[in-house]
């Protein structure tokens, strides 16, 4: 970790005006819509002896302006992301493209292609709307579980590890300073890393599971802890972080691949994230408080307190939850 860190609190004011956090709090409006699956990765239904795990994404607009391929790519990644966080396996696709003319159409199905390929993931059926204004994309995506073995990531219980599991052998990409690249490597090594949540999940070994986001590590860990009606506390030091990486930098970034957990055993989830070629670590612990801590070096401070405000927008007036 660079010598030239930030204080504690540099950190925590820079993460809360952070845009991929500040993003969250409209989820809220949706929360009636979605029900009992708020704040959660994916929604789930059963069928026979299996659960059928359904997401979606849109991809931000600050990612189509820098790099049309990696936006398709990413459309792909995100939903892969959110399958394999609930312990699921993705299975098959579908999207919606809007193109400006034909060569941002290209790019961003460049993209596509190749995520697709390296997840072995179906693309089964699409809607374009050509010589729009804008180019966009949005992809949906369904997988399959093992029946009574999802993970939420409203189930953290109080006395739990938290623990951190990401790819850090890559690199930041060159326009885009919060996304982290390490989808380079082999195809069987890339997706044994995202296989590591089906094994923790069907093992029973954690007891909640989110995937790092566009809210990065932490506020990744905040939404978590919030729809989980808990607090908790993170040390920064313990964080797994690439060589020569820029701490404030990475906190707020969205990895290849990357994921949140609790556990009664943290150190039995490290040992299987590390097996599958993540770097991970027991980085703190889940309490009762409804306060989310940082600690760093020296230094102890208030990230959210979820009595008072809300990463996800579900407080009522006067701070009373919902």
């Amino acid at each position: 970790m660079p010598d030239n860190n930030p204080s504690l609190s540099e950190i925590v004011e820079s993460l809360k005006d952070y845009q991929g956090i500040l993003r969250k709090k409209h989820s809220g409006l949706f929360r009636d819509l979605v029900g009992e699956f708020f704040g959660e990765d994916a929604g789930f239904m059963s069928l026979g002896d299996y659960e059928i795990v359904l997401t979606s994404d849109g991809i931000w607009e600050r990612v189509i302006e820098a790099d049309l391929e990696w936006a398709g790519f990413v459309s792909v990644l995100v939903n892969v992301h959110d399958i394999y966080a609930m312990g699921a396996r993705p299975l098959m696709a579908v999207n919606v493209i809007s193109a400006k003319n034909h060569q941002s159409l290209r790019k961003i199905v460049s993209g596509m292609k190749r995520a697709l390929k390296l997840f072995d993931v179906k693309m089964v059926k699409g809607h374009f709307h050509p010589d729009s204004s804008y180019n966009s994309v949005d992809v949906a995506m369904a997988g399959v579980g093992k029946k009574g073995r999802i993970l939420r990531s409203n189930t953290a219980r109080s006395g739990d590890d938290i623990v951190i599991a990401i790819d850090t052998d890559g690199r930041f990409h060159d326009k885009l300073p919060f996304n982290f690249d390490s989808t380079s490597k082999p195809k069987e090594k890339f997706i044994r890393q995202f296989e590591s949540m089906v094994h923790l999940a069907e093992k029973g070994i954690v007891n909640s599971g989110k995937d790092l986001s566009n809210a990065g590590i932490l506020g990744t860990a905040a939404m978590l802890l919030e729809v989980s009606n808990a607090g908790g506390v993170v040390d920064l030091e313990k964080i797994p972080v690439p060589e020569g990486a820029d701490l404030l930098q990475w906190l707020k970034s969205y990895p290849a691949c990357g994921f949140v957990c609790t556990a009664e055993n943290g150190e039995e989830a490290v040992r299987v994230f590390e097996k599958h070629g993540l770097s991970a670590r027991v980085v703190g612990n889940v309490n009762e408080s409804k306060v989310f801590r940082l600690k760093f070096k020296n230094e102890d401070a208030v990230f959210f307190d979820f009595r008072s405000e809300s990463i996800l927008g579900i407080l009522k007036e006067g701070g009373n939850q919902k």
